[in-house]
C-alpha cells in the first residue's frame, strides 16, 4: 500500500496510519522500506517532532541517512527536476556500491568514513572505469556533509575537503564538417534537426529537446540555456530556419517532436544516438558524442575568444576553452 500523502507540519517520511504515526525509512535500493512507529494516532504535532528529533539523534549515522535526509531537505528539493534526478541515480549508485568486506558503502557509518576511506572509493571507481562518475559522486557527498554540519547533524568536519579528485582529462575530439556531413545523412529526421541546433546555436541535448515554439522569435533562436549559461537570441540564417521547421504537419509546443506532437524523451534521443555511434565505425569515422558537435559548433565560431564566448554562452573563459578544440593556425615568430 502506498504512503499517505502527509501535510507540511509533520517531519520528512512520516505518515499517519491507523494505529498511529509512523517513519518510513529507506533500507537501500530493491529493498523494502523500513517502519518505526513513532506515537499514536492521537499525539500532538510536537510530541511527533520531539520522537523523530529523538529517532533522528540515536540512530545510527551512516553514509544512507546522511545522504537520504540530504535528499528530503529543502536545499535539495529547490534544485531544477533535471539536477535532482541527476543526483538522485548518483545517490543511489553511492548507497548500492559493493566494498571488498561485501557490505554497501550506504552501511558505512559517518565515523568511520574518513578521508582515507573516500581515497579508496575514488581509486575503485577509477579502476571500474568510472573515474569521472567516482568525482561527481565525491562531491555528492561533500555537499551533504556541508548541508548536514551546518545544522548540526553531524559533529566531525568533511573528510571531502582534504579528498584529490580522480584526474579528468579535457575532451578533444573536434567533429569535422565531413563526419558531421555523413552522420547527419543517414540519423532520423528529428535528430538531424537536433545536430542542426547543437552546431548552429551551440545548445546542449537536454536544451535542444527542451525547446519550445515559443523560442522562435522574429529576431532570431532564444537558446535558453542551463548549467548557469548564459542564454542568447542566435540571429537566423537559412540553414537554422530550416533546422526548426517542423517535419509533422501537427500542432506542438516542442521544436523537436514526434509525429503525435509529443517531446522526443531523452532515453529514446540516447538509444538513436548509440545506434549512429554503432554505424559510425562501419563508415570510417571515430565514434563522436553528441556533445561534441556544440563542442564544433563553438570550435568553428570566428572572431577570436570574446565571440566564442558570446555564442557558447558560457560566462568564463576557461570553460569556453574546453568547448574551443579546433587546432588554431598562427604566424611565426619572425
Amino acid at each position: 500500500m502506498p504512503p499517505k500523502r502527509r501535510t507540511d507540519k509533520l517531519p520528512p517520511y512520516v505518515y499517519k496510519r491507523k494505529h498511529g504515526y509512523v517513519l518510513r525509512l529507506y533500507t537501500g535500493k530493491d529493498r523494502p522500506m523500513k517502519s518505526v512507529t513513532l506515537c499514536p494516532a492521537d499525539a500532538a504535532i510536537s510530541e511527533i517532532w520531539q520522537k523523530y528529533e529523538e529517532l533522528k539523534q540515536n540512530k545510527t549515522k551512516n553514509l544512507r541517512w546522511l545522504l537520504y535526509d540530504y535528499k528530503a531537505s529543502a536545499q535539495f528539493l529547490k534544485l531544477a527536476e533535471r539536477t535532482r534526478a541527476d543526483r538522485t541515480q548518483m545517490i543511489d549508485r553511492i548507497i548500492a556500491y559493493k566494498m571488498k568486506s561485501g557490505l554497501v558503502f550506504g552501511d558505512a557509518e559517518l565515523i568511520k568514513i574518513t578521508s582515507g576511506a573516500l581515497r579508496k572509493y575514488l581509486d575503485a571507481r577509477a579502476r571500474d572505469g568510472s573515474p569521472v562518475s567516482g568525482n561527481r559522486e565525491l562531491a555528492i557527498i561533500s555537499v551533504a556533509w556541508n548541508w548536514a554540519l551546518e545544522r548540526d547533524y553531524v559533529k566531525t568536519n568533511n573528510p571531502c575537503h582534504v579528498v584529490k579528485p580522480n584526474q579528468e582529462k579535457a575532451r578533444e575530439r573536434y567533429v569535422t564538417e565531413d563526419e558531421y556531413n555523413k552522420v547527419r545523412a543517414i540519423a532520423p529526421v528529428y535528430i538531424q534537426q537536433a545536430m542542426e541546433l547543437a552546431y548552429l546555436c551551440r545548445m546542449r541535448r537536454i536544451e535542444i529537446l527542451n525547446a519550445r515554439k515559443s523560442q522562435i522569435l522574429e529576431e532570431g533562436f532564444d537558446t535558453k540555456r542551463s548549467k548557469g549559461s548564459r542564454s542568447t537570441i542566435t540571429q537566423w540564417s537559412d540553414r537554422l530556419s530550416e533546422a526548426v521547421k517542423s517535419p509533422h504537419e501537427i500542432a506542438s509546443m516542442y521544436v523537436l517532436h514526434d509525429a503525435k506532437g509529443q517531446m522526443i524523451k531523452e532515453d529514446a534521443f540516447k538509444s538513436a544516438w548509440r545506434r549512429l555511434k554503432a554505424k559510425m565505425r562501419g563508415m570510417g569515422i571515430e565514434p563522436y558524442n553528441f556533445h561534441d558537435i556544440k563542442a564544433a559548433g563553438v570550435s568553428d565560431v570566428e572572431g577570436g575568444d570574446d565571440a566564442k564566448m558570446d555564442a557558447s554562452g558560457h560566462k568564463d573563459r576557461k570553460t569556453m576553452l574546453k568547448y574551443d578544440r579546433k587546432t588554431r593556425h598562427v604566424k611565426p615568430t619572425k
